[in-house]
């Protein structure tokens, strides 16, 4: 992994999901989560759900966050690295 990634994205590819909120996923904050929440999306595995059921395309998923959370894209690639990463590691 690269030294240049931030600690956020080392903490959520580094362990299981388990219960974590969508704040804690890389490239979305408290606001953007809110946003997601308003859409029905609360937890950071329902968007590990959107991102295999859009079959791993991570420019669909960056779409997807980009129109349902409010995401730029940088927020938009930052979250489907960590989420493609998160992949990687544990699927």
């Amino acid at each position: 992994m690269s030294s240049s990634t931030s600690q956020k994205f080392r903490d959520f590819t580094g362990e299981p999901l388990k219960d974590k909120d969508t704040w804690e996923v890389p490239g979305l904050g408290p606001k953007l989560a809110k946003n997601l929440e308003e859409n029905g999306i609360k937890k950071a595995y329902e968007l590990l759900g959107i991102y295999l059921t859009l079959l791993k395309n991570k420019d669909y998923f960056e779409l997807w966050i980009r129109d349902n959370a409010g995401a730029n894209r940088h927020q938009a690639k930052q979250c489907s690295d960590a989420i493609d990463a998160f992949c990687s590691q544990f699927l």
